[in-house]
């Protein structure tokens, strides 16, 4: 395979998000300078400013011509990095010696470069003067419209026009969302859903339904969603909504997985009060009739997508759970989860939909459209979509979910991210991914798709993957 700088640019424009494209490509890579691009990216994805910065002095410090773009974008990441660092004089120089190579550049490196730049500009416009714009070709890209977008709207909350800036961040979604760029997504609705809060409670519930939905579509870090879980949480807790538990359970869950974060003590509360209860023993009576409704052959797929989409594994799906499960008796099985309410939580979540559209229908025009009708948490929901997604056309799945409950609880919270990058990296890309050997014949044994599994596959590092290959290799004997 041979990959130019073209092919890279269009890969990374999605920014961390293009990790596992480049995870693929990588080893089939032969230019040393874009070997030291790629690795800078990956250090500054993984918050490693120290080492991002050295891999931009390596791409900056060669001399062949060929590699005169990617010195440029080098440069551009260097700025970035400094300013984290507080280094301003030093990304100043670093700044004045991009303007004058801009002109030179092609217009995949501009399409990069440009919006970052403005984006910066208009926060340290004390330390830059104005960008000469060599050319307009950069706001034809969804993302970098979206990235205007957000810009015009940070200019109307500093003259407190928070309505008009509440309709531009959510222009600048709909923009992300054509790319898709996930980042930019869940900054748009972000700060819609933030700087709304004190003018209208209805849009924030619903802009902040919506990020919570993306969150758990698209991330797993918890170190790229905390501070949008912060904000899901003040604005549930000023709609006075009872799922204000969810997401509690869900940060203390998830800070067992990255416990270097430091959580507030607003999350620090039990995942059930006693209203919650009561609407968790409604909503079961409600799911019940929706559950009879159902056909058998899908009852299966809804409880494994629910069980991988819970972060903290229910203790009662050791017992007999999945022999009922696929026998189908929905009698049994209703009587089975009407015992207690985290078995009647776990039901609601198996029967519980998330509306997309009627949501972002109602982003700019809440009245027109009723309500959603949806009781759970939108992260779990979009977790759950996920592995429904991915399992739409399954072979031999009853053996897949039996290997599956055979796995050590570690192993199955790795193969759930595994499963669900299957389908969230499944976008255009300029490359398509292809599995080999046993990779390649896990996805045809059970007919999840090759690019899929290949991309669920690359999403996870050289030294990850081997655990991955391990439980791979049991689900083929």
């Amino acid at each position: 395979m041979d990959f130019s700088i073209k092919d890279i640019l269009n890969i990374v424009e999605y920014g961390y998000f293009s990790r596992t494209v480049i995870n693929y490509i990588y080893p089939y890579i032969i230019d040393e300078s874009l070997k030291f691009y790629l690795l800078l990216l990956k250090s500054i994805w993984n918050e490693d400013l120290d080492k991002a910065l050295f891999y931009a002095n390596k791409v900056i410090s060669t001399t062949t011509t060929t590699t005169t773009m990617l010195k440029e974008l080098a440069r551009f990441e260097k700025i970035d990095i400094l300013l984290k660092q507080n280094k301003f004089e030093e990304s100043k120089k670093e700044y004045m010696k991009l303007k004058k190579g801009i002109k030179n550049l092609s217009e995949n490196a501009r399409n990069i470069i440009f919006p970052g730049l403005k984006y910066l500009v208009s926060i340290y416009e004390e330390n830059y003067d104005c960008i000469r714009l060599w050319s307009k070709n950069y706001e034809e890209s969804y993302v970098e419209k979206s990235i205007i977008k957000y810009s015009k709207a940070r200019k109307e909350i500093k003259k407190e026009n928070y309505n008009k800036a509440y309709k531009l961040f959510i222009e600048g979604y709909n923009l992300a969302k054509k790319f898709p760029h996930p980042t930019m997504i869940c900054s748009g609705l972000n700060n819609a859903a933030w700087w709304i809060m004190n003018e209208g409670k209805e849009k924030d519930l619903i802009a902040a339904n919506l990020l919570e939905y993306y969150i758990g579509y698209y991330f797993e870090d918890l170190n790229y969603t905390y501070n949008w879980f912060d904000t899901i949480f003040e604005v549930k807790k000023i709609n006075n909504d009872m799922r204000i538990s969810e997401i509690c359970n869900i940060v203390n869950e998830l800070k067992k997985i990255f416990p270097e974060v430091n959580l507030d003590k607003k999350f620090n509360r039990s995942f059930y009060s006693k209203e919650f209860e009561k609407e968790i023993k409604k909503n079961f009576k409600e799911n019940t009739i929706k559950f009879r409704k159902q056909k058998e052959v899908n009852i299966p797929i809804l409880f494994f997508s629910t069980y991988t989409a819970l972060i903290e594994k229910p203790f009662f799906t050791k017992s007999h759970i999945l022999k009922l499960i696929f026998e189908g008796n929905k009698d049994k099985i209703i009587k089975f989860f009407s015992a207690n309410y985290e078995k009647m939580y776990f039901f609601n979540v198996m029967m519980s939909d998330f509306d997309l559209k009627k949501a972002e229908r109602r982003l700019l025009n809440s009245e027109d459209v009723e309500d959603s009708e949806y009781n759970i948490s939108p992260f779990y929901l979009a977790r759950k979509k996920l592995i429904t997604e991915l399992f739409k056309k399954p072979k031999n799945f009853k053996e897949f979910v039996f290997n599956y409950f055979k796995l050590r609880d570690e192993e199955m919270k790795v193969f759930d991210v595994f499963l669900r990058n299957c389908v969230r990296y499944d976008i255009k890309w300029p490359v398509t991914p292809y599995p080999k050997g046993k990779v390649r014949d896990f996805a045809l044994k059970y007919g999840l798709g090759y690019k899929r599994v290949a991309l669920g596959y690359y999403s996870f590092e050289d030294d990850e993957r081997v655990l991955i290959d391990d439980i791979i290799e049991r689900f083929l004997k």
